[in-house]
């Protein structure tokens, strides 16, 4: 099967962030992504990291100068590794920053020198944003305190396309270095931003830093390439699609189909329904991949049940969907709104059937949970919506293992239910990770799955890093179903609540 990385260069970005890695294993991952970018089968990528202790030695064997014996080393569980990479022995551990890119250099029409150049102006403002002045010295790589070492460069460019990268001192032991000549200089003096500012800051915080600086230097729209033709839908119209605008609009009504720009909206108007988004329209965070603005919202609106039942009713609705922003500011992160509105809905509309899509009541999880049961039966949907390495920079406010214990406890917690989350695709994730996280939901009860593509809504979102095969929706449509999901719907065009009343036609 051909995908669209494979026919069309890729000039956005992936961001992986892969946490505390040994070396050798990540030098392993470097070469097979190596390869993969040769032959145009990945987008350009850029591992984010921390290492365990390691010193490695580069392939300039005068700037190889070791203080302590290997045997020693080993003793004090620090790693030896030759690498084929420029520059002379250097360090690493955790609390220092490192990253990898591995993109092709010539599609972006940058020299061996002037990629080097770019990576010293990330850590450059990297650092200042935490309040330092580094600067570049003449045919030393890496960032200078005056006439101590912060950050170091070392790469390699093969057909092209790098790899190696940089490595930043944040707040890592810096008694490692005791042990090198660093970068064959001798006399340098070794520095971190906690030395010289004599602050901590979380890595967690430094890596959404770095994500943001990569995306600035190294991404490019995507999104101005032609659309594929199975990506291509008509302008929407027809009598009924005005009738729906007209009783949302009538009634006050926010919908996710408007805030979220979502491509389904004039199919789904057309049919009659819509996808409610209550308690308001502005968001406490600022998710990258959403088009919802954030903001600090009103309190939550009193009347809105009683109109949304009135929607209800004269839509001839019989499935609902409600979903709602994130309210961080609400002591029960909006549950007991989600409640009023459904029993307000039960009473215009007792046959209804509802599915809820709820943020992730981050500080409340059991008090929301507690709150909701009060409105039984429905599908709870949360959605994880990308694979962990990309929370960074796209959920950054939102912690993927949190989101799968809100699905774990509402199983546990609502007898006789079903579960519901959903992922998109197109933001750079492996194939691997797609599947993991697959796992993972299974893992917490997860009954039901909606996989789709990603699509930028609007100019300061997330770029799209690739065009999805339909053919590969049906790929994970199956795999769902070998991993036991009761029900799945994978598609370009799918969203989690598109077609979610079909209950029937997409179990598996």
């Amino acid at each position: 099967m051909i995908t669209a990385a494979e026919k069309t260069n890729i000039p956005a970005l992936r961001i992986c962030d892969y946490k505390i890695a040994r070396y050798r294993h990540i030098l392993g991952l470097q070469h097979q992504l190596h390869e993969k970018r040769l032959k145009n089968q990945i987008p350009d990528t850029v591992l984010i990291l921390e290492h365990h202790p390691v010193i490695t030695l580069g392939a300039r064997k005068s700037d190889n100068k070791l203080l302590t014996d290997p045997a020693e080393l080993e003793e004090k569980g620090i790693d030896l590794v030759s690498i084929r990479r420029g520059g002379g022995a250097t360090a690493h551990n955790p609390g220092q920053l490192v990253f990898y890119p591995i993109i092709n250099i010539k599609e972006r029409d940058l020299g061996i020198t002037e990629y080097v150049r770019k990576l010293e102006q990330i850590g450059i403002e990297l650092l200042k944003h935490f309040g330092l002045n580094p600067e570049r010295r003449k045919k030393l790589p890496g960032l200078w305190l005056d006439s101590k070492k912060i950050a170091f460069v070392g790469v390699r460019v093969s057909k092209s396309v790098t790899y190696h990268g940089m490595a930043i001192n944040i707040k890592n032991d810096l008694d490692i270095f005791k042990n090198i000549i660093p970068c064959g200089i001798d006399g340098v003096e070794i520095t971190s931003l906690r030395k010289e500012t004599q602050k901590t800051y979380s890595m967690t915080r430094v890596k959404k830093t770095l994500a943001k600086l990569l995306i600035k230097h190294f991404s490019t729209s995507a999104q101005t390439r032609k659309l594929p033709p199975w990506l291509k839908r008509a302008l929407p119209a027809g009598e009924k699609y005005k009738k729906t605008e007209k009783i949302l609009t009538s009634l006050g009504l926010e919908t996710i189909c408007y805030n979220a720009n979502c491509p389904n909206r004039g199919q789904c108007f057309q049919r009659g329904t819509a996808t409610a988004l209550i308690l308001g329209n502005l968001c406490t965070r600022n998710c990258k991949f959403c088009s919802v603005a954030s903001g600090k919202p009103a309190p939550p609106d009193p009347t809105e049940p009683d109109r949304l039942a009135l929607m209800a009713k004269k839509l001839q609705l019989k499935y609902l969907v409600i979903t709602s922003v994130n309210r961080d500011d609400l002591p029960n992160g909006g549950a007991a709104h989600f409640r009023d509105c459904i029993q307000k809905v039960r009473q215009k509309c007792p046959d209804m059937e509802f599915e809820i899509l709820t943020p992730d009541f981050r500080s409340c999880q059991s008090h929301a949970v507690e709150t909701l049961s009060e409105a039984l039966p429905f599908v709870f949907s949360h959605n994880i919506e990308t694979v962990p390495s990309l929370y960074p920079i796209a959920r950054p406010a939102a912690d993927y293992q949190m989101s799968l214990n809100l699905l774990k406890l509402t199983k546990k917690s609502y007898k006789n239910i079903q579960t519901k989350s959903s992922l998109m695709l197109g933001l750079g994730e492996t194939d691997t990770q797609i599947e993991q996280a697959l796992i993972d939901l299974r893992s917490v009860g997860c009954d039901r799955i909606s996989i789709g593509q990603y699509l930028k809504p609007s100019k300061d979102s997330l770029d799209v890093v690739e065009y999805v095969h339909p053919e590969k929706f049906d790929y994970w449509k199956q795999k769902a179903g070998q991993l036991g999901f009761s029900w799945a719907m994978s598609s370009p065009f799918t969203r989690s609540s598109y077609f979610a009343e079909l209950q029937n036609t997409s179990k598996l």
